[in-house]
């Protein structure tokens, strides 16, 4: 049986067999895991063990998935959950960080955000410091852009 525990990811786009754009409808049939869902804002998400997916009320497509601690899918077939964040992109200037919500946003790569592990702090974007990987979440490029100053 199919677990949801590993995938491509690939930025703005997909993880594995999970299609940003896909229809609700589409996303239940291919849900092989136990799941339970819960309304958020202007969205429904549903929760697996090591993934979230959220439908926008309007469309009933996916708009963001993410992924947790536990998911063995890699992004550019070397980055999962507990690589280095800094292994992603070693320049400072590559990451727009939003402080408040500890998100890592790549300036290189559109369509993807990175959280750290619950212990790990970044207070500025250090490069002699390792920040473990605790989530990575994947949205049209457009999604996380409204959120830039």
């Amino acid at each position: 049986m199919k677990s949801h525990l590993d995938g491509i990811v690939v930025e703005g786009e997909r993880v594995g067999i999970f299609l940003l754009g896909m229809s609700e409808e589409v996303l239940l049939e291919s849900l092989v895991q136990p799941y339970k869902s819960e309304k958020r804002h202007d969205c429904t998400v549903y929760l697996t063990k090591y993934m979230s997916f959220f439908i926008d009320e309007q469309t009933k497509k996916v708009n963001q998935i993410c992924m947790f601690k536990g998911f063995k899918g890699k992004f550019l077939t070397r980055y999962g959950i507990g690589s280095d964040l800094l292994e992603v992109d070693p320049n400072p200037e590559n990451w727009h960080v939003d402080w408040e919500a500890s998100c890592y946003e790549s300036v290189k790569h559109k369509g993807i955000i990175f959280g750290l592990e619950e212990d790990a702090i970044m207070n500025e974007v250090e490069t002699n410091k390792s920040f473990p990987i605790g989530w990575i979440c994947i949205a049209p490029p457009s999604k996380y852009e409204e959120h830039e100053e």
